[in-house]
């Protein structure tokens, strides 16, 4: 008798994680097991939004001082107001996520954050960066994954490692759809963007040591295993969610350290996504546990 019940708790603990009914009553154990791993990526992306701040300040003292409206943008896109509320919201809804567990709230800030994404990426003030694309595609990641809170933990986090991946995937894919260019291929367009007078410490450090000639030769190497790294990431869906992390995080880090410490507005989202991706399991541990 003590056997046979000692055997089937484990069973009834892992029931227990996926009860739940249509009010979004889900259970203390069951939302203790699934929302760190969101809480992890909706503070990468008010990371991504703190760290731009540099951006917005000189946007925000120029839409101050003169009036700029482009025809082509709707008229709530020109204004500075909407920019602002576009920018601080996803940040002020962010940071209550990391707190509620209240199912509906985290709804509601996933959705407002993805709308925010949009109206940034379409906002005549921020409409040509990259890190709202980036923040764009893990706020549809945590749309998604709200939506799945219902479903057992385990499968949740196997669909949600395969989600960033390909979310990951696709990021490096654009990126490297873009620089399969002449210029990029050349060396060309980095040795204008970064070797040539970019105030950075791997550059200057490069310049120091370099001749022209040499520089040049280095910044063709440079761009070149760039195109090729990233249109190789482009294939980090296809490989085991661990290492598909791994590879990730290290690629980001890279790209960021060597190139643009700024860069981390746009990697710091996409590093969330990359840690939903190695995330080992604890719940196995919790099941087994007397």
């Amino acid at each position: 008798m003590t056997n046979q019940t000692t055997t089937q708790e484990p069973s009834r603990s892992v029931g227990n994680f996926q009860n739940g009914d249509n009010n979004g009553d889900y259970g203390s154990d069951h939302l203790s097991l699934v929302l760190p791993i969101y809480r992890v990526v909706t503070l990468t992306i008010i990371a991504s939004m703190i760290w731009k701040y540099a951006y917005f300040i000189p946007i925000f003292q120029s839409y101050a001082q003169l009036e700029i409206i482009d025809p082509f943008f709707p008229r709530p896109f020109t204004s500075l107001y909407v920019l602002a509320g576009l920018y601080l919201a996803p940040i002020a809804f962010g940071i209550i996520a990391l707190f509620t567990r209240s199912v509906t709230l985290l709804r509601v800030q996933a959705f407002l954050t993805l709308a925010c994404m949009f109206g940034l990426c379409i906002h005549q003030g921020s409409y040509n960066d990259v890190t709202f694309v980036t923040c764009l595609w893990v706020s549809l990641w945590c749309v998604w994954y709200t939506l799945k809170l219902n479903e057992p933990p385990e499968e949740l986090l196997k669909k949600s490692q395969r989600f960033s991946l390909l979310i990951i995937s696709l990021i490096f894919l654009g990126g490297a759809a873009g620089k399969w260019t002449p210029g990029y291929w050349s060396g060309e367009v980095i040795y204008e963007i970064y070797f040539s007078h970019r105030d950075f410490w791997f550059f200057n450090f490069l310049r120091n040591q370099l001749d022209s000639e040499s520089l040049r030769n280095v910044a063709t190497l440079y761009s070149r295993v760039i195109v090729l790294s990233e249109t190789a990431c482009a294939c980090l869906w296809l490989l085991k969610p661990k290492h598909g992390g791994m590879i990730a995080i290290a690629m980001l880090l890279g790209i960021t350290f060597l190139s643009n410490l700024l860069l981390l507005s746009v990697t710091f989202c996409l590093m969330g996504l990359a840690i939903v991706a190695i995330e080992t399991p604890r719940w196995k541990a919790t099941a087994t546990n007397p």
